[in-house]
């Protein structure tokens, strides 16, 4: 399987503290094909965590926040965002690309035609959408015919395929109803951060946790949508917190990854706890862990690259 060889050092590395892991058997290593895929997907996890980080330092034109600029991108656009102070702004547009995600091939045209309004003129930035929490559900309505029939294809991403546009309850336009009344709760994102801060303290991690749970109160997340939020704000270098486990017990892909590695005897908090173990084990955030076991268990014995 291809090793960069700027990841050999790290491939290495992984190798051979997975190794010396004593904290509980690792069942699932039954080959050296199966120990050489699952350390080539933690590589791939730890590089798209990194790229994320390089994001956050390098990113500062505004044409990455900037619809149809031909450079728009809502990741990079968030993280120049924070750089220029828009706090808000920034944490509305990774909400924003995490609901709609990214797709293998429309790319982020679907975060990019609704942020820009469909060039109709003017963006939903966070001034615009927070003074009405129902004026986006109101303005889909009014523009799902043409959201759905003319322009190029804008479809949600693979582990957002579920999601749509359509008015309603289930929709786009409440999803985002309840995510701007969460924050508008609080008065801005900065302030829910200080009022969770203020009740669970300083530790990155902790402040995870807790926003884990809050995020119960915005529609259309799930497990997967709520820990890709706050792993994007973390990794971006915009929110100051930190994954304190993989949060695997509602995941799919995750869990079974978990049970293969761990086997099967063990409860589901045992393997949260042994994910959390391996992911220190390892000095590599759990949401690495998430990511490597929901890829590896897909085809533990030959590797395939997965895009995340």
């Amino acid at each position: 399987m291809p090793i960069r060889n700027k990841d050999q050092k790290k491939s290495d590395q992984f190798s051979k503290s997975l190794d010396s892991f004593s904290h509980a058997p690792l069942l699932g290593l039954t080959s050296q094909d199966r120990k050489s895929v699952l350390v080539a997907q933690l590589v791939d996890s730890v590089r798209r965590i990194e790229y994320l980080n390089m994001t956050s330092i390098r990113a500062r034109s505004v044409s990455l926040y900037t619809p149809y600029s031909g450079s728009f991108q809502p990741l990079g656009g968030a993280a120049a965002l924070h750089k220029a102070g828009r706090t808000d702004d920034a944490y509305w547009l990774v909400f924003l690309a995490t609901h709609f995600g990214k797709h293998k091939i429309d790319g982020w045209n679907l975060t990019e035609d609704f942020y820009g309004r469909f060039g109709q003129g003017g963006v939903w930035d966070w001034a615009s959408a927070s003074q009405n929490p129902m004026a986006i559900s109101h303005w889909l309505q009014a523009n799902y015919p043409h959201v759905t029939s003319a322009g190029r294809s804008r479809r949600f991403g693979n582990h957002r395929k579920f999601e749509t546009l359509k008015p309603g309850p289930k929709g786009t336009g409440h999803a985002l109803a309840t995510y701007i009344q969460w924050i508008a709760a609080h008065g801005s994102h900065q302030a829910l951060i200080h009022d969770v801060q203020a009740r669970v303290g300083q530790n990155p991690k902790d402040v995870f946790a807790r926003l884990y749970r809050d995020l119960d109160q915005v529609a259309k997340l799930g497990r997967l949508g709520k820990f890709d939020l706050l792993c994007n704000l973390s990794n971006l270098l915009i929110a100051p917190i930190l994954p304190d486990k993989a949060y695997i017990a509602q995941s799919t892909g995750p869990k079974a990854g978990a049970r293969l590695l761990f086997g099967n005897a063990l409860s589901v908090a045992q393997l949260e706890t042994a994910c959390a173990e391996l992911a220190e084990h390892l000095d590599v955030s759990p949401q690495a862990i998430e990511d490597a076991l929901c890829n590896w268990q897909k085809s533990p014995a030959k590797y395939i690259y997965f895009r995340g």
